[in-house]
C-alpha cells in the first residue's frame, strides 16, 4: 500500500473516531445528568508525622505550619468536598507526638496532652500508630489515646495483650486492627500497619511486634470484604516508601495507601511548597502495582503539620477506583500575606497553641551556654553518616557525666562514650550565639537515661560498631557518634545483619581498628586484639536496652539519674564553663571517626548506562528524522491532518468523564 492511501486511511479513521467520540460523550453526559450509578468520589484528607510540631514549622517560617492553621485547613477542606457532594475521611498515618519542649510541656503535673487535645478538635475516622508514640513507654501512649476522643489508634501486626493499659483500650475498642466508616451508603476499611523494626528503634516495652506484615494485612483484607466491606484504605507507618511499594506488591483487594514515617515529599510542577523545601521525591500520588496486577496509589506527606494531603478517588459501584481527579495533591498549610493563607483556628488556638507556645518562651529565655562555632546537627549528610562537632559535643557529654557520676553510682569509669544519631534530633547547623534550655531540648528530646554497662568485652566492642556502622548507606540512627576512641571503618566491607531473635547472622567486616584515646588497641586489622581489656563504657538506656539493634553483653547496667538533655546542659555549664570552643569543637570533628574511599565501580557503571542511553536515543532520533523525510512535504501535511482530526475525536470521547481525572 502507498503512504498515499495510508495517510487517507487514516484521515476516515479519525472522522470515524470524531463522530463517535461525539455521539458517546452526549450519550454518557446524559446518562450522568439522569441516574444514579452508583458511583462514589471518595475525599480521603490525610497527613503524618505530626510529631508534637504545635506552633509553627520552624522558628525560621513562623508563618507556615502549626496545628492551628492545619486544623482550619482541614475543615476547610472537608466543607468544600462536602459540598461537591464527596464522601470524606480523615486520617493520620502515626508518629502522633515526639518527645521534645513541646511534649514536655503536656508530662507536667495536672496539664493535658496538648497533642491529643489538638487531634480531637481537627477530627479524624482513623489514627494509625507510629514508632515516636512509645519513645516514652507504652504508659504515656495509654495516657494519650484515652484524651483523645472516639477515633480508634489502629495497628494490625502490634499484640497489645502483654501492656494491661494498652490491652484496656483494646478491649473499649479504641485500639483495633482496623476500623469501618460508613459514608453516603458505602462501607470503607481503613487497616493499620507498624513498622516491624518498632521493637529496636523505639521502646514498646511488652507490645509484640509481629514482622510478617502482608499477611497479616492480607487477613484483615479478606474479613474485611468478607463482611461486605469494598473500599479498602490502609494506613501505613513502615519508615520508607519503598516499604509500601514492597508491601504493596504481596497484598490484593486495597484501593489507596496512605503511608507515614518517610518524611518523602510528593508534589508535581503546579504543587504550592514551603520555602526551602527541596526536589520531590515523586508525583503524588505514586502508583506501586499489587500482586494480582492492578495498581495502587499511594500517598504520603512531609511532617510537621506543614502539609494536608487531598487524595480525590472515583469508585464504581463493585468497589474499584476507576479515577484519580487530577486536582489530588498536597495544600501547604500557610498564613500571613500568602495568598493560600488560612486563619489559625481559634479553639486550637485558645487551647492549644497559647499555652505550649508561652511555656517554649520561658525555656527559650533560659541560657545554659554560649557556642563560638556552628555546630552541625543535620541528619544527612550529617550525624547518621559522619563524625560531626555537635556529635562529639554529645558524645562529651555523656562521658563526662559518666565519670563524675560513676563513684556516687559504685559503678566503674567508663572510658568510652556512644551516643546514636538517631538520639539527635535538631536536624540543623547551630549558628554561633548563646544556646537555651529550649535548644537542648531540640537536640536531645527523648529523656533517655545516661546509662554505664560494665565490663564489655574486646570482642563484644567489634559487634558493637559494626552495628554502627552497618547501615551508614541509608543514613540508619544506629550510626554512632563517640567519645574516648577512634574508630576506623570500610564502609566498602561486609555490614553486620541481625535476626529478629537479637542474634549476630553476618559477623561484618567494616571496622578495621578501635583505639582508646589512651592508645589502647581493641581492634587492629579487622580483628580483636589479644589480650586487650574489657572497659565500661557510657550510653544511653535506650540502646543499652537494645534499641538500633545494639547488643552490649550481659555486663551490668546502671541508671546515673539524668536525661540525655541534662547531660547536654550539664555538661555545657559546668564541664565547658559555659563556652564551646571551636578549638575544643572544631567543624567537621577531629577524627575520631575514619571512613575509607568510596568504591568507584558505581560511577563506571553510570558512565555506561549513560552512553547507553545516549546511542539509544541517537538511533531512534535518526530513524525518525529519516522516516519523515522519506514522505515529503505533500505526505507530511497529510499526516498532520490526520493526527489532527484523530486528536479532535478522542478529546470528544473524553468528555464521557468528569473533568479533570486521571485514569488508573
Amino acid at each position: 500500500m502507498s503512504i498515499r492511501r495510508i495517510v487517507w486511511a487514516l484521515i476516515a479513521l479519525g472522522l470515524v473516531t470524531a463522530l463517535l467520540g461525539a455521539v458517546t460523550a452526549n450519550a454518557q453526559n446524559d446518562g450522568d445528568a439522569a441516574s444514579d450509578s452508583g458511583e462514589l468520589q471518595l475525599v480521603i484528607l490525610h497527613h503524618n508525622d505530626g510529631e508534637s510540631q504545635l506552633v509553627q514549622a520552624s522558628s525560621d517560617l513562623p508563618d507556615y505550619g502549626g496545628v492551628a492553621r492545619f486544623a482550619s485547613l482541614v475543615h476547610q477542606l472537608r466543607s468544600q468536598a462536602a459540598d461537591d457532594g464527596a464522601a470524606v475521611i480523615t486520617i493520620s498515618s502515626g508518629d502522633n507526638f515526639l518527645s521534645g519542649p513541646e511534649l514536655s510541656v503536656s508530662l507536667g503535673d495536672d496539664t493535658p496532652f496538648y497533642d491529643a487535645l489538638a487531634l480531637n478538635l481537627i477530627g479524624y475516622d482513623a489514627l494509625t500508630i507510629g514508632n515516636h508514640e512509645f519513645d516514652l513507654g507504652p504508659d504515656l501512649l495509654a495516657r494519650f489515646i484515652t484524651e483523645t476522643t472516639t477515633a480508634p489508634f489502629i495497628s494490625a501486626n502490634l499484640d497489645f495483650s502483654g501492656e494491661p493499659a494498652l490491652a484496656a483500650l483494646v478491649e473499649q475498642g479504641r485500639i483495633a486492627p482496623s476500623t469501618v466508616v460508613e459514608k453516603q451508603g458505602r462501607r470503607i476499611g481503613i487497616i493499620g500497619a507498624t513498622t516491624p523494626e518498632l521493637s529496636y528503634i523505639s521502646s514498646p516495652r511488652n507490645v509484640a511486634v509481629m514482622s510478617n506484615v502482608a499477611e497479616i494485612v492480607q487477613a484483615e483484607i479478606d474479613r474485611l470484604t468478607g463482611d461486605g466491606v469494598d473500599i479498602i484504605v490502609l494506613s501505613t507507618h513502615l519508615q520508607a516508601l519503598s516499604s509500601e511499594t514492597d508491601l504493596a506488591a504481596e497484598l490484593t483487594g486495597v484501593d489507596a495507601i496512605v503511608a507515614g514515617g518517610s518524611g518523602a515529599l510528593l508534589a508535581d510542577e503546579n504543587t504550592v511548597l514551603l520555602p526551602g523545601d527541596g526536589d520531590p521525591y515523586g508525583p503524588y500520588p505514586l502508583t506501586a502495582t499489587l500482586a494480582d496486577g492492578n495498581s495502587v496509589p499511594i500517598v504520603t506527606t512531609p511532617g510537621d503539620y506543614t502539609y494536608v494531603g487531598q487524595l480525590i478517588l472515583t469508585v464504581d459501584a463493585d468497589g474499584n477506583v476507576t479515577a484519580i481527579d487530577e486536582t489530588s495533591g498536597l495544600r501547604r498549610v500557610a498564613g500571613g500575606d500568602e495568598p493560600d493563607a488560612v486563619e489559625p483556628h481559634p479553639d486550637v488556638v485558645a487551647q492549644v497553641t497559647e499555652p505550649v507556645a508561652a511555656a517554649l518562651e520561658e525555656l527559650a529565655a533560659s541560657p545554659v551556654g554560649n557556642t563560638e562555632v556552628p555546630l552541625d546537627g543535620r541528619r544527612s549528610p550529617g550525624i547518621r553518616t559522619h563524625e560531626t562537632n555537635q556529635g562529639n559535643l554529645l558524645a562529651d557529654a555523656l562521658l563526662w557525666n559518666g565519670q563524675r557520676l560513676a563513684a556516687d553510682f559504685g559503678v566503674p569509669q567508663p572510658v568510652v562514650a556512644l551516643q546514636n544519631g538517631g538520639g539527635i534530633r535538631n536536624d540543623s547547623v547551630i549558628p554561633v550565639g548563646p544556646i537555651s534550655e529550649l535548644e537542648t531540648f531540640n537536640i536531645s528530646p527523648f529523656g533517655n537515661f545516661v546509662t554505664v554497662i560494665e565490663d564489655v568485652s574486646p570482642a563484644q566492642m567489634k559487634v558493637i560498631f559494626e552495628n554502627a556502622v552497618s547501615r551508614v548507606e541509608s543514613s540508619s540512627g544506629r550510626f554512632a557518634q563517640i567519645a574516648g576512641m577512634t574508630l576506623v571503618y570500610d564502609p566498602a566491607g561486609t555490614p553486620q545483619e541481625i535476626g529478629d531473635d537479637d542474634t549476630v547472622t553476618t559477623e561484618g567486616s567494616r571496622v578495621q581498628s578501635i583505639t582508646l584515646d589512651d592508645g589502647t588497641a581493641i581492634v587492629s586489622d579487622g580483628a580483636v586484639v589479644d589480650g586487650a581489656p574489657s572497659i565500661a563504657l557510657v550510653t544511653l538506656n535506650f540502646l543499652a536496652n537494645g534499641g538500633d539493634q545494639y547488643l552490649f553483653g550481659d555486663g551490668t547496667r546502671t541508671h546515673l539519674g539524668l536525661t540525655d538533655q541534662q547531660s547536654l546542659a550539664a555538661y555545657i555549664a559546668d564541664g565547658l564553663g559555659g563556652t564551646i570552643t571551636a578549638a575544643d569543637y572544631p567543624e567537621g570533628g577531629e577524627g575520631r571517626i575514619t571512613a575509607a574511599a568510596a568504591d568507584m565501580d558505581d560511577m563506571d557503571d553510570g558512565m555506561a548506562d549513560d552512553m547507553d542511553d545516549g546511542m539509544a536515543d541517537d538511533m531512534d532520533d535518526g530513524m525518525a528524522d529519516e522516516e519523515l523525510a522519506d514522505t515529503g512535504v505533500e505526505s507530511r501535511l497529510l499526516f498532520i491532518i490526520a493526527a489532527t482530526l484523530l486528536l479532535a475525536g478522542l478529546l470528544l470521547a473524553s468528555l464521557s468523564r468528569r473533568s479533570k481525572r486521571l485514569t488508573i
